[in-house]
């Protein structure tokens, strides 16, 4: 019976037109959800055993963009469920590899001379092991790391293992071995005495592990779960952290691994005896590929090509799988029980003790949410093939009834975010985890990262350039901005009875805009590129012609989407608050700001207009609120209220009758010191507009760049100066030496004979120069000549002027 690569699902939906790119067809095609008006969705969740980093955030924050966009603005009823892999190979190498080192250490609390005699072994083991150039026979220790660097020369230079293509992930791991290798030897190499006994342990971590869990990682009980779950639920709540962090909304269902060894179990025994799997005699259950496409499935249906690619068969398998092929009828087949092998957790069942393979944890799970069919599976693109293909087949084959009806209607997968060409990878440490990036580095926020990843299309790949940030720092400034003005133009605008059509235009086109952009795919570029031009077009609009209403229109049409896209925490997608968290200063602000911007105001203007005097800068300040003297229990008075009495005291001593020079100066630097100095430390900033009082807004991340970048400029052209002016010195000091002394010693010692100008005529040695040689030298000799002549001009006119 022949199968057709995807059967289209037959159904309604209120959204007759949302098309969305799946890859099982590799196109965009409808969305016809099994129950109108309702989604089932299981997404794959994070394997607990290391901290998410951005590449992670790329793949959860775009699901959640995705999410937001079917429930807020599609209005579908999404159940959304997700996994925890708290059960697999690097899990467990992790686990054990971390409770082994935790005892050495406990056993170890010094690092005395054993301690580094082992670290010194498990480094040189730790390298030739994984680094191939340094052969068997090459007598290397820390003292000689240098080896190491001129033998991966190239790979650190950026190159590639095969001459021709661009490295990749095998020239990732290779730099991340190389780095490990250099730590650890540092470490070894250090005065014991200027490292900490924890200093030490972390920079000889990855040897000592490795070697550690050779050595004894099979003692490990298969039934001493604390040894592996002690890691996997620290790294669980970590990963919740992350994504709380990063606006990321829970998943209606979560289901892990480990609490569900059972119904796994039950899962591959009914698979076993429909006939589409077998026991080997480890203990292990494969399933039969040739037996399931006998039965009229298809395999591999996401990447067919890849469907003997052994790299990633055996990748899927996992590092501690069964090695030798000949227990499986079929290369290709894949695990879905492996039998435990000493050092590995395990749990009892019919082939004895063993433990789920990757795959089918996600089928038996997402199966016993979600039932026999789902509408939206999703995941990173890495794990199209093999995990989402084998997960369809094994899936399939359970609940297949002679129906052939297929478990997942639309797999959604995420493009990677890479670095150097390589994807980020916890495995390759080539990475920067999520709290790091937001908390120690702080060089992304939630709202940031959102903004690059809404700019680019969901399914395909980010690489994180200068370019990238930019254009997400831009995009964010202009919305801050836009909400800034929009909000005091509410304010401020006149009533009238009449919206101009020009604008209401606008924002409906932006409205059908967007709306056929998030129809096509969830295509957040558009959608992102059409909220900056309609702020364009209202910045550009003549603002005493528009109402309030107008002004309210396009800031609460801007606002929702970015509540729907996440941009602004918890905040509904029908809101009628305008503007996104971050534009309002802090409420202990308040009450001394304003009156600091309304005094400001005042002095500033009547500087600006040279009008001011000491008995108007007495004037305004006298009659400024917030000023009170300190509170009389001797407690400091808050930073905002400090500044405000710093700025009156500033102003009335620069009026005071002792000073002299021009007052309408002095104010105005007051006003601009108050600005981008005082305030600007309590992250607050004054924007001055012309006519209009100052705007009173917090300091964000655009406002911080673009100082950074007018302080660059400004640095840049300070060195030019610096640059400019040695320059000039050099060719002073050069001018000043006759031309008839510059082929002469000491000057020269090229030469034996000279004219009497001075120009050469012999060679050190004595021998007569060439003609051609002769008349570069005069050459030379001529440009001296000149610069020398300006030289004493300039000399002779300085000292006439003295």
């Amino acid at each position: 019976m022949s199968q057709p690569p995807w059967i289209m699902p037959t159904g309604s939906t209120h959204q007759p037109d949302l098309k969305i790119y799946n890859s099982l067809t590799r196109s965009k095609v409808p969305l016809i959800p099994i129950e109108a008006e309702h989604i089932k969705w299981y997404s794959c969740g994070p394997t607990v055993y290391d901290d998410a980093h951005l590449g992670h955030a790329r793949n959860y924050v775009t699901t959640d963009i995705i999410r937001r966009i079917l429930r807020d603005y599609f209005h579908f009823k999404v159940r959304f469920v997700m996994n925890i892999t708290d059960v697999d190979d690097k899990i467990i190498l992790r686990a054990r590899q971390r409770h082994l080192y935790d005892e050495y250490k406990k056993q170890h609390r010094y690092v005395d001379d054993q301690v580094r005699q082992d670290a010194r072994q498990a480094w040189h083991y730790y390298v030739q092991k994984n680094l191939k150039r340094i052969g068997p026979k090459t007598l290397l220790t820390p003292e000689t790391f240098g080896v190491i660097e001129e033998t991966y020369g190239d790979i650190l230079g950026g190159g590639s293992l095969e001459p021709g293509t661009k490295p990749g992930d095998e020239e990732a791991k290779i730099k991340m071995h190389v780095n490990t290798a250099r730590t650890s030897a540092r470490a070894l190499l250090q005065d014991p005495k200027t490292l900490t006994p924890h200093e030490f342990y972390n920079r000889v971590s990855d040897p000592m592990c490795l070697v550690l869990d050779e050595r004894f990682g099979k003692t490990i009980r298969g039934d001493d779960y604390d040894v592996f779950t002690k890691l996997t639920k620290e790294y669980e709540n970590r990963f919740f952290e992350d994504m709380h962090d990063l606006n990321v909304l829970d998943p209606d269902d979560l289901v892990r691994v480990t609490e569900h060894g059972k119904e796994i179990a039950d899962f591959v025994k009914k698979i076993v005896d429909k006939g589409l799997a077998y026991r080997t005699s480890d203990g292990s259950v494969y399933f039969d590929i040739k037996a399931f496409e006998a039965a009229g499935y298809p395999y591999a249906r996401l990447e067919p090509w890849n469907r003997n690619n052994a790299e990633l068969q055996a990748d899927g398998e996992g590092a501690l799988s069964q090695k030798d092929g000949s227990v499986k009828r079929s290369a290709a087949d894949f695990a879905l029980w492996k039998a435990s092998k000493p050092g590995e957790p395990s749990w009892e069942s019919e082939w004895g003790a063993g433990r789920p393979g990757w795959h089918i944890e996600c089928s038996a799970m997402a199966s016993g949410r979600l039932g026999e069919q789902m509408d939206i599976h999703s995941g990173g693109i890495d794990l199209a093939f093999p995990h989402h293909d084998n997960e369809l087949a094994q899936s399939e084959a359970f609940w297949a009834d002679g129906s052939h009806r297929q478990w997942v209607n639309y797999f959604l997968h995420m493009g990677h975010l890479s670095i150097q060409g390589s994807k980020m990878s916890k495995s390759l440490k080539n990475f920067t985890t999520i709290r790091e990036a937001l908390h120690v580095r702080k060089e992304w926020t939630a709202r940031s990262l959102r903004i690059v990843f809404l700019l680019g299309n969901w399914k395909d790949g980010i690489e994180i350039t200068d370019d990238m940030v930019t254009e997400g720092r831009n995009w964010e400034d202009r919305v801050d901005n836009f909400f800034f003005n929009a909000i005091e133009n509410i304010k401020n605008a006149k009533a009238t009875n009449q919206q101009k059509p020009a604008l209401k235009n606008a924002l409906e086109e932006a409205e059908e805009k967007v709306r056929l952009a998030l129809l096509d795919s969830f295509n957040t570029p558009i959608a992102m590129s059409t909220i900056s031009s309609l702020i364009n077009t209202y910045n550009s609009a003549r603002k005493s012609d528009l109402t309030p209403d107008d002004h309210r229109d396009v800031a609460l049409f801007v606002t929702r989407l970015v509540n729907i896209f996440g941009l602004n925490g918890s905040e509904p997608a029908d809101t009628e608050q305008v503007g996104w968290k971050g534009i309002d200063i802090p409420d202990a602000a308040k009450e001394y700001v304003f009156p600091l911007a309304r005094m400001r105001d005042e002095l500033r203007q009547a500087a600006i207009a040279k009008s001011i005097t000491r008995e108007k800068v007495q004037e305004i300040v006298s009659t400024s609120p917030g000023l009170e003297e300190p509170p009389s229990s001797g407690r400091p008075r808050p930073s905002f209220a400090r500044a405000l009495s710093d700025f009156s005291r500033g102003a009335l001593e620069v009026a005071s009758p002792a000073e002299t020079s021009d007052l309408n100066k002095q104010i105005l630097a007051l006003c601009d010191r108050v600005r981008d100095v005082d305030l600007w430390h309590l992250n607050i900033y004054l924007e001055d507009r012309e006519n209009a009082p100052a705007l009173v807004r917090p300091v964000t991340e655009g406002l911080r760049a673009a100082r950074r970048e007018r302080e660059e400029k400004m640095r840049q052209k300070e060195e030019a100066k610096k640059k400019r002016e040695q320059e000039a010195l050099e060719r002073l000091q050069k001018a000043k030496l006759s031309p008839a002394d510059m082929f002469r010693p000491p000057h020269s010692t090229e030469f034996s004979a000279w004219d009497a100008d001075g120009l050469p005529t012999a060679t050190k040695d004595g021998s007569p120069l060439t003609a051609s040689r002769v008349k570069k030298l005069k050459k030379e000799w001529e440009a001296q000549r000149k610069a020398h002549d300006k030289y004493l001009a300039t000399v002779q006119n300085g000292s006439a002027a003295q």
